[in-house]
This record gives structure tokens, sequence and C-alpha cells, in this order.
């Protein structure tokens, strides 16, 4: 029995442990607390109203929102080095029937950053890498989502695409 225990003693006692530094840290998402919105924004969050600067539906339907002719929403943005715009977005078949193909021009802070073209309707996914030069990093940045076309709705407002969710993941 005592050999045994020896054994475990023999077998704890060795050579120091290897020394390894720890991983290269990537800056992370963070933001200020006193900010009512951030980076990233999904339609059903309850704050979501807070990211819009204008051109959406007064309410959101759920986990969606209607956009209108010139929908723009606000976001901010920290200080990371490679940014990808993302959103998801659907044509519904009802206002893809009025409007045919639809070319979604996007803006950020101003600056045309893409233009999309949609020639079906249905759910889709945009996203494309952000020009680093082009954003504002730890400030507001705002995001203009503008259809060439619209389409009517039933109170006789125009309405545009409806956005799932959208913002800047690394």
């Amino acid at each position: 029995m005592v050999s045994i225990v020896l054994a475990f003693l023999a077998a704890g006692c060795g050579s120091r442990l290897a020394w390894y530094p720890p991983p290269e840290q990537r800056p992370s998402l963070s933001l200020p607390s006193s900010l009512p919105f951030g980076y990233f924004v999904a339609m059903s969050d309850p704050s979501a109203s807070a990211y819009i600067v204008g051109g959406f539906r007064d309410q959101s339907e759920g986990a969606w929102r209607w956009t209108h002719e010139h929908p723009v929403l606000q976001f901010y943005v920290p200080r990371v080095p490679r940014l990808r715009f993302l959103m998801d977005l659907t044509f519904p078949d009802q206002t893809f029937a009025q409007t045919g193909p639809v070319e979604l021009t996007i803006r950020l802070n101003g600056r045309e950053f893409d233009r999309v073209r949609y020639v079906k309707p249905g759910s889709q996914e945009y996203t494309k890498e952000t020009p680093w030069e082009w954003l504002h990093p730890d400030a507001v940045n705002t995001v203009a989502l503008e259809p060439d076309k619209t389409a009517a709705g039933p109170d006789g407002e125009r309405l545009g695409f409806v956005l799932t969710r959208a913002g800047f993941v690394e």
C-alpha cells in the first residue's frame, strides 16, 4: 500500500510545466451602457424602435417590420477592424406582384455602399464587408436602404420590403 502512495507522489514530481502565452485577444463588440442601441438589431427586439431614424411602419409585425420609401437605421459601431453589414429581408409575393424586380441602394453614412437587384420574391440575406474608412468607429453610423420601387399598401401607405434583422457583424 505504501508503495502505491509513493508511486503516485513520484509521478507528481517532475519537470516544470511548459509556459505558453495567452492567445491573442480579438477586439470585442462592446458598447457603452448609456446607449439605447448597438451594432445589430432584430425587429422583434423590444428596443428596435431606437435603431429606426425613419421610413418604417410604426409598429413591428412581431419578428419583422415593413419599410417605406426611405428607411434609415442607426447603429453604434465599435472600433473593430473588419466588419460586415448583414441584413435579412423579404419581398412578399403580394407587393412583388406590384413592383416586379426591385433595386435596393444601400447608403452607409451618406455614401453609396452597394446596389443590389432582387429579381424574385421571398426571403433574402445580404452581407458585405464594410470599408473601415467609411465607418465612424465608437460612434453612431447610419444605413439607408432605398428601394427603387414600392407597392401600395391597404391604407394607401407605400410599402418597400420587410426587414427582419440588420447590423454589423465580425
